[in-house]
């Protein structure tokens, strides 16, 4: 079945496209009869408006994009969620890309928001970003960018990260507390900073402890991959 548009109201109405437009927009140049009519009458067929195309119009945008790595990664989802309770409550759609760890697949996705006029964008890198010449492209379209998780502390953007350091010597040293002598590490990849932030933890903890940091035990540019059954 075909959607109604804002011709087939107008119709309806014997009125013009235009005035239903403005309408439809609460444009203060309309009567409020006219207002109601023509809300009545768009809920009746069932009218159903194209917020993105209206903000490609006029050059405004109520979208924010999120990009992820995995959006079925728990810590993901419950960002996502997060975001998207607060950024809904301020009036404001979301978009949510997913780059499943592939560099080529933020920069479509990051090219991809940038077409639809987003107003912002929050990412957390792929494990193969290592370039980060395709979120200039945001910068310099004045949009805002927030980096979070996995950031790249060279870009001039906002950035929300987790004291990652900290996290792995506080793990470290309780395995250490404990009794544990031959402690191993899967320290992910180091193009990332998050990940290199936890060696860092990992070693230091080791160090105050008076114990060697054992490269055999160390094993990296790998990451615990989720099977479809987790």
């Amino acid at each position: 079945m075909r959607k109604a548009t804002i011709t087939d109201i107008a119709k309806e109405l014997n009125l013009t496209p235009s005035t239903v437009s403005r309408a439809l927009n609460g444009s203060s140049l309309v009567k409020q009869e006219t207002k109601e009519a023509v809300e009545a009458k768009a809920k009746d067929m069932g009218y159903v408006r194209n917020v993105m195309a209206s903000n490609l119009r006029k050059g405004v945008a109520q979208t924010v994009g999120i990009i992820v790595p995995r959006i079925n990664r728990q810590f993901f989802s419950n960002v996502i969620s997060g975001a998207e309770s607060v950024l809904n409550g301020a009036g404001y759609n979301v978009l949510i890309c997913q780059t499943e760890e592939r560099y080529e697949k933020e920069v479509y996705a990051i090219d991809t928001l940038l077409w639809n006029q987003v107003a912002g964008i929050l990412i957390s890198h792929s494990i193969e970003t290592s370039d980060t010449s395709h979120l200039s492209k945001a910068l310099n379209s004045n949009v805002r960018l927030v980096q979070f998780d996995r950031v790249f502390y060279n870009i001039p953007d906002v950035k929300i990260v987790n004291d990652n350091y900290h996290g792995a010597y506080t793990a470290t040293k309780h395995l250490i507390d404990n009794g544990y002598a031959r402690i191993g590490t899967l320290a992910g990849y180091m193009t990332s900073a998050q990940y290199r932030e936890r060696l860092e933890g990992y070693k230091r903890a080791l160090l105050d402890a008076g114990m060697e940091v054992d490269e055999r035990l160390i094993f990296k540019d790998t990451i615990i991959r989720e099977t479809e059954d987790t």
